[in-house]
């Protein structure tokens, strides 16, 4: 009769000090580990890509932003101004607008808006007038608001669909709104002047995709 021991050290698995990594086991049989090429393929080419994006034309890479980017705008007048939000954890659906300070608070003050606007729906876009102070809220419907009031001047609606997207036309007093049917794939474009619907105009297209962008092309 035999009997086999099974003897461990514990200098393989203890760790001497609370700092130190934990060991963890692993076999590495190829056996085992049947997508083990494939893996470092695909480490491999991300690496590649990475490498591809940060060459040249490249330029740079703007920190600040401790979650991903959702939107980003650039200024009408200056160049060199871009502005880009992210949620951080802290965005929610909860229908105010908010207006905060261009300047960044000083040392030890809390940013805090200088005007919160309570809203009866959620709202899903935004754009400002370029030259006038009023802008626009569209989401189950349009809002057109008044920088010095907490109440909209003008609501539009449009059937029971709701709108994704708002933009003022740079030339003329002219919303384009662009919303989004289900029960077809079709892009809805509304245009709106200061007191009515003017005129409704629907493109279809292949894609089930929903429109969530509209914007006016400024020609020369």
């Amino acid at each position: 009769m035999k009997v086999k021991v099974l003897s461990r050290n514990p200098d393989d698995y203890v760790r001497e000090t609370k700092l130190d990594i934990q060991r963890v086991p692993r076999n590495y049989d190829p056996a085992l580990h049947p997508f083990e090429v494939p893996r470092e393929y695909t480490r491999a080419l991300n690496a590649t890509k990475l490498e591809r994006v940060f060459a040249k034309p490249f330029l740079a890479s703007l920190d600040g932003h401790r979650d991903g980017v959702n939107c980003m705008a650039k200024h009408t007048k200056s160049l060199s101004t871009l502005l880009s939000g992210s949620c951080d954890g802290e965005v929610g659906d909860d229908k105010t607008i908010k207006q905060w300070k261009m300047e960044a608070p000083g040392y030890g003050e809390e940013e805090e808006p200088l005007n919160t606007i309570l809203g009866k729906t959620v709202f899903t876009g935004l754009d400002h007038h370029q030259k006038e102070g009023v802008f626009a809220t569209c989401g189950q419907q349009v809002d057109i608001w008044d920088e010095q009031r907490s109440s909209p001047i003008r609501s539009f609606t449009w059937g029971v669909d709701s709108f994704s997207s708002v933009r003022f036309n740079p030339v003329e007093v002219i919303l384009l709104v662009a919303s989004y049917c289900v029960e077809n794939p079709n892009m809805e474009v509304v245009f709106f002047r200061c007191l009515k619907a003017d005129t409704h105009c629907l493109f279809s297209f292949m894609s089930t995709c929903p429109i969530c962008v509209a914007a006016f092309c400024k020609c020369p």
